[in-house]
């Protein structure tokens, strides 16, 4: 199988590097592919280091990850953010389970970079990544965007990414592509995250955003573009 990990950005000079750096150490060979969107700092040049294929596009992470996965030559699409870090052993824990075919996407932990937080990012990240797997006991997939693989033609199959999504485009997706065969979420496919947008918006706005996504999931009410 070919592996093609897709990561959308903005503004992310700070951490592209590191970002692609940690997927190029990696113990399975993949095609990187950045999609920005009209970034005004470093990142597309330093995203041309080390990515396979970097494309400038409209901002919309929604619309970003739907080219790139289009864009991807790989059988298994890996997406994953521009401000994450992974273990060695990330791609190879994910793509190991698409030797059943049977299963159509793959997920797992997303966890604070441990230098970026404290006991409450831990412990909250912790809660989050239960409640994934509790709900995947119960075969409902709300799968993030930071660490999710999916089958390309069962990705085409379902339609991919709402590209009118300003958010919830990860879960959405995911809930969907549940239909189509088996999920799975393995707990040593972890990866790390960037605790800025955390710092940035204090831990209640942060947990009101989360919390939006059940919500959103269940009552339909899920942001859009306004059209």
């Amino acid at each position: 199988m070919k592996i093609s990990v897709v990561i959308p950005t903005l503004n992310e000079e700070k951490y592209i590097g590191k970002c692609l750096e940690s997927i190029r150490d990696q113990k399975v060979e993949c095609e990187i592919i950045v999609v920005d969107s009209n970034s005004s700092d470093k990142t597309v040049e330093i995203a041309k280091k080390y990515a396979d294929r970097v494309l400038v596009n409209e901002v919309g992470i929604a619309i970003n990850r739907q080219l790139g996965a289009e864009m991807a030559s790989g059988d298994i699409i890996i997406t994953t953010d521009a401000d994450c870090i992974f273990s060695k052993n990330w791609l190879n824990n994910l793509c190991r389970h698409f030797n059943n075919k049977e299963v159509v996407c793959v997920s797992g932990p997303t966890i604070p970079i441990p230098e970026e937080s404290n006991f409450i990012d831990r412990l909250c990240y912790w809660i989050g990544n239960q409640f994934i797997r509790f709900l995947h006991i119960f075969k409902i997939c709300w799968f993030r965007g930071s660490n999710t693989a999916y089958r390309k033609d069962v990705f085409l199959k379902s339609g991919g990414y709402n590209p009118k999504m300003l958010a919830r485009e990860d879960s959405e997706l995911s809930t969907r592509l549940s239909k189509f065969g088996k999920t799975i979420f393995d707990t040593k496919a972890v990866v790390m995250t960037s605790m800025r947008r955390r710092k940035a918006m204090g831990w209640i706005k942060t947990i009101r955003y989360y919390l939006d996504t059940p919500i959103a999931l269940i009552t339909g009410r899920i942001y859009y573009k306004k059209i």
